[in-house]
């Protein structure tokens, strides 16, 4: 180990600066004693071999703790490489903890996201709430009855100062009044400007303009504040509500109370805690501060710091008291409030409007703040001091009588759930009535965090608790389909050595591994219905060629009984051809709320009974099931049979002799967990030179990229990795290891489709596995999806099941949710992880796909499924050849691929591209 930190110490330019910002490697150091930076440099560059590195104090209350930060070394590598050598220094260093900065180990789209398309959108439309937004603008206020509050006890939380660690806060109409920028301060470039920059490449541009406004907004304006003469203090701690980095929160803690913040408002989180955060807030507590955290979005569980015993954890309803769809929730949370719909400041890169506002403000983020300012307005009424002189009476903190006194009057709605979403919704004006005196309860009860649940409340990690706790919501995530998906990593993380001895048999087996893959945003149901008519009446079309008003005259003039009719027979079919996976019960209720999916079109006047999620599901469906249909494999041949093709029998059956060869070169890329499981990961193909080519976030799975050297970008794999090029991918015979990564582009890419990154990268393969040589590779003889005569492709990989979908949830909805990508297998028969054919047609051509600066992108309208990701795509004209990798998109819409030919042409400065046409680096 430290493979990782020897490279770094090698090649940083250290600035003597203490900056946080929260995108290259850093680590905090706990010793056992108080030390300071000179004293321990030295003992670090022995380790190290090198001492390019900064290293300072974390916090100034601290005098224990050290970062040590390698300036220009970005943060590339997975969390769980990231702890193991944090483990590894630790143990060289006889250090108490040390924990590393983290990319976000998962995906949170707040309601103000960056103009930039990315996963987040996607990750969004599955937890946000699809109601109309309300016009009363004071709605929020009116449910958590701060608008009487104010009214009967005169109050405005004046006098009360809020400190906000978030993404800072730019210029807003909203924000004339009211921001003390002159106590904020920028943590993460260590300069007095608190602004929030509005990068582009931030995660969560604006977000502290839009959290900031529902706490201090004035009535004059368009937004109403739940405090609006109180004063906000901004903090700049980070670029993404998902924080990595927390010494950037723990200083502004500190900060806060150093500059008179009585209230702290954290719409931030993560899966973990270190050492140096948990102090800041029990410093905070202890010194009478209220701290609140928002309880978080999308991935279901309460994140930290919410579930921090010291901190206020607030939740998030609707406008009728019911619990928002996206809200996080568990027995930590102590109240809620409003996070769906609620009208809030908006900044976005690029944009110069000052008086933006929107109202559709989503998420957690907005509960906590508007929970922030009723805290100023109790304040204010009660009297900071003679609050204290009461919580002290009682021996506890001021923290601990404002949480009694919130959960006390909150207002529970008939059928609230008091066990994940705390004692009830808000009630201001209650809060206010009660006499200090009449507050009961007492303090917090200790709170469980991941680690304690998962591994059970006796277990101690002691230094490790840090990585545990990541390590418990990981796999915790993994475990629940809405929620994993929004995980960063398809491989699951595994313990450092240290923390698995600690562990031991404590360790759940769980799932292998969630085969992952960029994202591209939903497209609108008009495009299904194209795909749809595109692909009916014989003719194979590509759906970018034929308007909605066409396609509905084309399935008119068909007519829905005999789409029906096709419908019934494919079903019947494959239920005959899979008998013991296909559930007929379940194609007869499918092909209902298809016929209503096509009615809704055909005949809009027309009362159906489905939700518009149905009716995406319903359209999808008959789009794979009559138009672009995914094709199993066979040794002998036999997919040329599927009752599927329909209309592209035709086209593969005269281009046979071209693209099977070509397609026996497709294998499944696995990588071996520590249990000795292959996780499916990805797709490959076979070139030649024993090249093996995916995607460079296919290999984001398993190969730790190390600082550049020299020109060099090496990988480090951290599991076994394999391909195998069987279509059932059972056969180990036909199994071979790959052993390097050659060349691959230049940054990682997560899960985000950023087409300005290049998604490629070569292994090498080992020939020799005993058995038999690999097939034959595919010739590098390339056709570039820019010439206008190919307009069929086909797409051959290894698809994964899906795990999540978009729509109504099921356990609100149980009577009519129909999740047709989540029930694939009991409609088609269909299995995952095998080999698979998909034809499609090209949509985009080179230069014309939307977000792509490069022109080296195209877009397709073959099915897909995660585990695509790195198929080859097969040009079905003359002379049928390799065309694309497919990289990314949406199942069922746009789906991209890179145009080899195009990056052959291009590069990106890092991808060695003569390997492309067997000319070497």
């Amino acid at each position: 180990m430290l493979d990782l930190l020897k490279a770094a110490a090698r090649v940083a330019t250290p600035t003597g600066q203490e900056a946080l910002p929260t995108d290259i490697l850093s680590f905090t150091l706990e010793y056992p004693e108080p030390v300071t930076a000179e004293a321990a440099r030295g003992a670090i560059a022995t380790l190290l071999e090198a001492d390019r590195f900064d290293l300072f104090r974390a916090t100034q209350a601290d005098e224990d703790m050290l970062v040590l930060q390698f300036p220009g070394v970005p943060i590339e590598q997975s969390p769980g490489y990231l702890f193991a050598e944090a483990a590894a220094l630790k143990e060289a260093l006889g250090l108490v903890s040390v924990t590393p900065d983290i990319l976000p180990p998962f995906t949170d789209a707040e309601s103000v996201p960056p103009p930039v398309e990315n996963v987040g959108d996607v990750i969004w439309d599955l937890c946000r709430a699809h109601t109309p937004p309300l016009a009363d603008r004071n709605w929020a206020l009116r449910l958590i009855r701060a608008d009487r509050a104010m009214t009967r006890f005169g109050v405005t939380g004046a006098g009360q100062r809020i400190g906000q660690p978030d993404t800072g806060v730019a210029a807003h109409n909203e924000l004339k009044h009211g921001i003390d920028m002159a106590r904020g301060y920028n943590f993460v470039d260590n300069t007095p400007d608190p602004t929030d920059p509005l990068l582009p490449s931030m995660g969560s541009p604006g977000h502290g303009t839009g959290t900031a406004s529902v706490v201090i907004s004035r009535r004059s304006g368009r937004v109403n504040g739940s405090a609006p003469r109180a004063s906000l203090v901004p903090l700049r701690t980070n670029n993404a509500v998902v924080v990595g980095s927390w010494v950037p929160v723990a200083r502004a803690l500190d900060h806060a109370r150093a500059q008179g913040c009585r209230i702290v408002t954290m719409s931030l989180g993560s899966g973990f805690g270190p050492r140096v955060m948990r102090r800041a807030v029990a410093r905070a507590v202890s010194a009478d501060m209220i701290v609140m955290a928002a309880a978080g979005n999308c991935v279901r569980f309460v994140t930290y710091p919410a579930f921090d015993r010291n901190v206020i954890a607030v939740a998030g309803v609707d406008h009728a008291g019911r619990r928002w769809r996206g809200s996080c929730r568990g027995p930590e949370v102590d109240v809620s409030a409003p996070a769906e719909n609620v009208h809030v400041a908006r900044r976005r890169p690029g944009e110069t409007d000052l008086s933006d506002v929107t109202d559709t403000g989503q998420g957690t983020s907005f509960a906590v703040a508007l929970t922030a300012g009723v805290a100023a307005l109790w304040l204010e009424h009660h009297g900071w001091s003679a609050l204290r002189q009461e919580a002290h009476r009682r021996g506890w903190p001021l923290q601990e009588l404002f949480r009694a006194a919130l959960r006390q009057t909150a207002h529970a709605p008939a059928g609230w759930d008091h066990g994940m979403m705390g004692a009830g919704i808000v009630d201001a004006e209650a809060l206010l009535a009660l006499d200090p005196a009449d507050i009961v309860g007492g303090a917090a009860s200790e709170s469980a965090g991941p680690a304690e649940l998962l591994f059970g409340a006796d277990f101690d990690a002691g230094g490790l608790q840090t990585e545990a706790e990541y390590l418990a919501f990981d796999w915790r995530l993994r475990e629940q389909p809405e929620a994993s998906v929004t995980v960063e990593n398809a491989m699951r993380e595994m313990p450092s050595p240290a923390l698995a001895a600690l562990l031991g048999d404590r360790q759940p087996l769980g799932a292998p591994g969630l085969v992952l893959a960029p994202a591209a945003p939903p497209a609108p149901l008009d495009r299904a219905f194209r795909r749809l008519a595109a692909g009916r009446g014989g003719t194979t079309e590509s759906a970018a060629d034929l308007s909605y008003e066409a396609s509905v005259d084309r399935l008119r003039g068909e007519g829905l009984d005999t789409v029906m009719e096709t419908v019934n027979d494919l079903f019947k079919a494959r239920a005959e051809s899979a008998p013991d996976l296909v559930d007929t019960a379940m194609q007869a209720e499918a092909a209902d709320k298809i016929r209503q999916a096509v009615q809704s079109h055909l005949d809009p006047d027309r009362d159906v009974r489905l939700s518009p999620g149905e009716v995406g599901y319903a359209l999808e469906a008959l789009v794979k099931l009559s138009g672009r249909p995914a094709i199993r494999v066979h040794e002998n041949g036999d997919e040329l049979f599927d009752p599927l093709l329909g209309s592209w029998r035709a086209d593969l059956l005269t281009a046979v002799n071209r693209w099977q060869p070509l397609v026996r070169a497709v294998g499944r890329i696995d990588a071996r967990n520590p249990q000795g499981v292959w996780v499916h990961v990805g797709t490959g193909f076979l070139l030649s030179d024993g090249l093996v080519m995916t995607n460079r976030h296919v290999i984001d799975a398993f190969a730790e990229p190390m600082p550049e050297e020299n020109g060099q970008r090496p990988f480090k794999l951290r599991f076994p990795v394999s391909i195998i090029f069987d279509p059932e991918a059972s056969d180990e015979t036909t199994r071979y290891t790959l052993t390097e990564v050659v060349t691959a582009g230049a940054a990682r890419i997560g899960r985000t489709v950023n087409m300005a990154r290049l998604d490629m990268a070569l292994m090498r393969i080992d020939p020799d596995n005993s058995h038999a040589p690999p097939p034959d590779p595919i010739d590098r003889g390339l056709i570039s999806t820019t010439d206008p005569a190919l307009t069929k492709i086909l797409v051959a990989g290894y698809p994964a099941e899906p795990r999540n979908v978009r729509g109504p949830d099921p356990r609100e909805d149980k009577d009519t949710y129909l999740a047709f990508w989540a029930r694939l297998g009991e409609l088609y028969g269909d299995r995952y992880g095998v080999k698979y054919i998909s034809p499609g047609m090209i949509e985009a051509r080179p230069g014309a796909v939307a977000g792509d600066p490069r022109g080296w992108a195209f877009s397709h309208d073959a099915t897909t499924l995660p585990g695509n990701s790195g198929s080859a795509i097969l040009s079905l004209h003359n002379p049928g050849q390799l065309c694309g990798l497919h990289f990314g998109g949406q199942s069922m819409e746009t789906n991209l691929a890179h145009d080899i030919q195009a990056v052959l042409g291009m590069g990106d400065g890092a991808f060695a591209t003569g390997l492309l046409n067997g000319q070497g680096e």
